[in-house]
């Protein structure tokens, strides 16, 4: 269904960026200005009418052309583009959950999520530029580093709700636990951030020989996977804590 829908905004894109072309736009203004010229003042020109009429088909043999012949062309640059504004969101999203980490007053929390994004965007541009890796373990490795990324994110978003939780509850006895779940989370971002530092480093150190760089990416692979576990079970856990406080809301208690 996902498949589906993308494909169907690209092709309506694509239309959209063709129809909006300068020099068709300008061609189809043109015949049409043109003719619209000729019946307001009830001209009768056969050459102007004939100019008119070739200017509106030059510009749908253009449109035509471009979509039929330039279609692979013009899907990459819409992809480039769609690539580039989900690029942007994600940016403006991540700097709205800086902003929030904020209310907390602990400066820890937006330096670990400042941490993370220079983290994974050194990832990303070793990927782009002469990264010693081969495209699939690129992939398989930088697939792990945004899980892992994601997942911190998440673990983020949860210290400051349990934050706010703990503010709301005055009985010391019902808000340390909250807080020292907190504690635990924000301990596990920093072990993550100093993985995906690890790992980097060892992306940068890979040996040149094929037997020393198989057996340090397979070392890579394992360290990221470690990771990721670790990253899933504090997920579990905050999913736990959710379960808990609901009850004790539910309850009273």
């Amino acid at each position: 269904m996902g498949s589906k829908k993308k494909k169907s905004s690209i092709k309506k894109r694509i239309l959209s960026k063709l129809l909006r072309h300068p020099g068709i736009l300008f061609l189809f203004m043109a015949g049409v200005t043109d003719l619209a010229t000729l019946w307001a003042f009830g001209i009768n020109s056969g050459i102007g009418f004939f100019a008119g009429v070739a200017c509106i088909l030059g510009a749908i043999g253009w449109f035509l052309s471009r979509l039929l012949l330039g279609s692979d062309n013009l899907a990459r640059e819409v992809l480039a583009e769609m690539k580039e504004e989900a690029q942007e969101d994600h940016n403006d999203k991540l700097d709205q959950l800086e902003k929030r980490l904020e209310e907390d007053g602990d400066p820890r929390t937006e330096k670990l999520l400042r941490g993370l994004r220079e983290i994974t965007e050194i990832f990303h541009e070793s990927q782009s530029n002469s990264s010693p890796l081969n495209s699939s373990s690129t992939f398989d490795i930088l697939t792990g580093v945004e899980q892992l990324f994601s997942r911190s994110v998440l673990s983020l978003e949860k210290t400051l709700q349990l934050w706010q939780t703990a503010q709301r509850i005055s009985a010391a006895e019902a808000r340390d636990p909250i807080l020292e779940k907190r504690e635990r989370i924000i301990e596990d971002v920093d072990k993550s951030i100093r993985q995906l530092g690890k790992i980097l480093a060892g992306i940068q150190c890979l040996g040149t020989g094929a037997d020393s760089e198989e057996s340090d990416l397979a070392r890579i692979r394992e360290e990221l996977n470690q990771s990721l576990e670790v990253a899933k079970n504090v997920e579990k856990r905050m999913k736990t804590l959710d379960r808990d406080l609901k009850r004790k809301q539910r309850t009273g208690g």
